[in-house]
């Protein structure tokens, strides 16, 4: 109880000291995980073995059947993807995950269910096996942990009082014009601009001209706010140089800090984004919060994928030393026998 109890104060204490570290969902689901076994074993214990059944039944058959399913939602989602967006990497990226689901399912029906002696005869076959197996289970962990705190944050209270509020560019529409996208970001920024209650905050309109497009993608958020929205051109700041969501951050928080001492920012981008995008922004040093804005439900699958790839590759290093474990139990289980 006490490990349990421990787990979940080092995961409040955590969200309070700053609600974007990258701790907070390794401590989340830790939390979650624990409290579930203790609720499991609580149950036990105190004669309720019907309870403590429905639990474990949960966790190993109700689970993996949810996954299971999962990974045929996924190649479906990615189909529906592909049909309305049209095909590019980034799109095929749900459809891959489902892949790789039903592929871990079709592994482990094979490795259990193969009568010959592959596997007691070749060691090497056998290491290959733990190594995918032990793979799957540290980027299923990291990715469940990163989405149900990505959910988590998107509901936890935001500070009221802000200097700039930065909006995040997007592809436009004909080179010149918003698409829905980029129009739902600008509309929650204003939501929360006519909420504010400081007088002097403004508005950030951050993206530079992509090569396909007639005018920045700063300009056509600030073209639209002074032609859709009663937002005054004093209020609006242009920053047309960044093409990343980082520099969309960094080139802000430049402009900001030469108007206003110690600023305090909100950035409005999708709900999808926002944790990675505050995340960024801890990196940098930047006071404020993330903001989200709805996403068509077609599109989230593979947006929370997009976002799950581009923080594994910002922290490769990390998870290649996850692997460190099973470099060193594999050599010293495996002394005498292969080496």
């Amino acid at each position: 109880m006490y490990l349990v109890i421990g787990i979940i104060l080092a995961f409040i204490l955590s969200v309070w000291k700053d609600n974007r570290s990258l701790w907070n969902p390794v401590l989340f689901l830790l939390s979650l995980i624990s409290s579930y076994f203790y609720l499991s074993y609580f149950f036990y214990q105190n004669g309720y073995e019907n309870v403590q059944e429905a639990l474990f039944a949960f966790a190993f058959v109700l689970l993996p059947l949810l996954i299971f399913l999962s990974g045929i939602f996924l190649i479906y989602n990615g189909l529906i993807l592909l049909k309305r967006e049209g095909r590019s990497k980034a799109n095929y990226l749900s459809m891959l995950f489902g892949i790789v689901i039903l592929l871990f399912f079709a592994l482990m029906l094979f490795r259990f269910g193969y009568k010959g002696d592959l596997f007691s005869n070749n060691h090497l076959i056998n290491i290959l096996f733990v190594f995918i197996i032990y793979s799957y289970f540290i980027f299923g962990f990291a990715f469940a942990g990163f989405m149900l705190y990505s959910i988590l944050y998107l509901f936890i209270p935001k500070k009221k009082h802000y200097d700039f509020i930065i909006i995040h560019g997007a592809g436009l529409l004909g080179g010149e014009k918003v698409t829905p996208l980029l129009k739902r970001r600008i509309d929650k920024a204003v939501e929360a601009y006519h909420k504010s209650k400081n007088p002097h905050i403004k508005i950030i309109a951050s993206g530079a001209q992509g090569a396909d497009e007639k005018i920045s993608e700063a300009q056509a958020i600030v073209n639209y706010l002074l032609e859709e929205t009663d937002v005054p051109r004093e209020a609006i700041v242009l920053e047309d140089k960044s093409t990343t969501t980082y520099e969309n951050l960094l080139y802000s928080k430049e402009l900001g800090e030469k108007l206003v001492a110690k600023p305090q920012f909100l950035f409005v981008t999708n709900d999808y984004h926002v944790f990675r995008t505050s995340n960024y922004a801890r990196r940098l040093k930047m006071k404020g919060d993330g903001l989200g804005c709805r996403t068509a439900g077609y599109y989230i699958p593979s947006a929370f994928i997009r976002e799950y790839v581009a923080l594994c590759v910002k922290m490769k290093w990390l998870f290649v030393a996850f692997y460190l474990p099973f470099l060193v139990g594999t050599l010293i289980s495996y002394k005498g026998i292969i080496w």
